[in-house]
């Protein structure tokens, strides 16, 4: 009897922060973990590997290259990026949507020339779902969408605004394509919801909680000593805040926040790590309220790299809009940081106010200095508590706060399973 076929899963997706530019300078891959994981774990477990990318690549980097210990890249270059950019930089959304659509001709074209037939196609976000759903139809392949959140609800159920629903139709459109398996992430945007009012079927429906890294928590760690490597004092209280720079996620509110803050604790700085198009305008933010020298903007940093910020802070900032049970949450509290978030989404799912999290009530406070003792004159109040912090996630998460391995492996099944 002859061997079995290597399955073939092929990736179709648009590019992410910090995953396709580090892989291509060589550096092992940022921004969300959970993305080049699942294409390393595939290849472990028997696939081949194909992913599809669109991104903003190089004139002079190859079409096709192999990266990651044997997965093979198709790069489309998204030649018009530069005037996608400054129509988006000018709130010229609708030309920049037709733009666009220039990249899903070129990606569909690549498909097409490669002749790669895949037994499962995995599209990762909505941005080419269709395109993944059309080949999975001529290739009679098993069809997967994978999307990391959802900005449909808000704008359907909660701002109900129609220029934010039109602009997001491909999104809504998604829910209605052929598809064998659709996976959310319950990042607390109810995802689930959206597919319950579409009336996506339930038994193709996953609404899981991203995958954590449990080494994130050091045991013993220096956090006097990581503090003097990035230039503050050792004993300085350290508020953090970590995320990419998007509107949302309202890193503005713990620069406001600082002020109050320093009236009580002049040595404490806000430690800001991430990167993106707001970088400059949060930068005069800072300048403006005279905290140049109390906000460190660090920058992007690798995943690894992450653990020491955690780690070190002393308070873990997410002021954000929505998404705040995002993996930013899930990190921070293995790590056993003290959080301050706000109750938008699911998030009282994961944080509980006054036992693994400071929960700020929108429409009631969103006083950040307040909530990190300045009325009460200790900073650490909820410092003091990590150990119980980290056993709390612990046990609430039981089953459900997969590690990397269990969670990714787990959505993929090989062409003679069930999906």
């Amino acid at each position: 009897m002859g061997r079995r076929r290597k399955p073939t899963i092929a990736f179709v997706t648009s590019f992410f922060t910090d995953v396709d530019s580090n892989i291509r300078q060589g550096q092992t891959p940022g921004g969300v973990p959970s993305v080049a994981y699942i294409w390393t774990k595939c290849l472990e477990h028997g696939f081949n590997v194909h992913v599809f990318i669109v991104a903003q690549v190089e004139r002079d980097w190859p079409r096709e290259t192999v990266e990651l210990g044997g997965v093979k890249f198709h790069w489309i270059r998204q030649s018009l990026w530069p005037t996608i950019n400054w129509l988006h930089q000018r709130r010229l959304n609708v030309f920049c949507r037709v733009l666009s659509s220039f990249s899903r001709l070129k990606l569909l074209l690549r498909i097409l020339k490669a002749k790669v037939k895949p037994d499962i196609i995995y599209s990762m976000r909505y941005t080419y779902a269709a395109i993944g759903c059309l080949w999975s139809r001529l290739t009679e392949a098993k069809f997967v969408q994978r999307h990391y959140g959802t900005f449909l609800y808000n704008y359907w159920f909660e701002q109900k605004k129609w220029l934010p629903r039109i602009k997001h139709l491909n999104d809504l459109f998604s829910y209605y394509l052929p598809t064998d398996l659709f996976i959310m992430t319950n990042d607390g945007t109810r995802g689930d919801k959206v597919a319950e009012w579409l009336g996506f079927p339930e038994e193709r429906f996953r609404f899981w909680i991203n995958g954590v890294d449990k080494s994130l928590r050091q045991q013993n760690f220096d956090a006097a000593a990581f503090k003097q490597s990035i230039g503050l004092s050792p004993d300085a209280p350290m508020l953090m805040t970590l995320g990419r720079f998007d509107v949302w996620k309202r890193i503005d509110r713990a620069i406001d926040a600082l002020p109050a803050v320093l009236s009580e604790f002049p040595d404490a700085r806000l430690v800001i790590v991430g990167d993106g198009e707001l970088r400059e305008q949060l930068e005069r933010r800072a300048g403006r309220l005279g905290l140049s020298d109390a906000v460190i903007f660090i920058g992007a940093v690798t995943h690894d790299e992450i653990k020491g910020y955690l780690n070190a802070a002393d308070i873990f900032l997410m002021p954000y809009d929505v998404t705040n049970m995002c993996s930013t949450l899930l990190e921070g509290l293995t790590a056993g940081c003290c959080i301050i978030t706000r109750d938008v989404g699911t998030t009282t799912e994961i944080a509980t106010h006054n036992e693994n999290a400071i929960v700020l009530s929108p429409g009631e406070t969103d006083d950040i200095a307040q909530a990190v003792g300045i009325k009460t004159g200790s900073l650490y109040h909820y410092y003091d508590g990590k150990e119980a912090i980290f056993r709390d996630v612990v046990a609430k998460e039981g089953e459900e706060m997969l590690d990397w391995l269990e969670s990714e492996v787990s959505k993929v099944k090989t062409p003679n399973d069930k999906i």
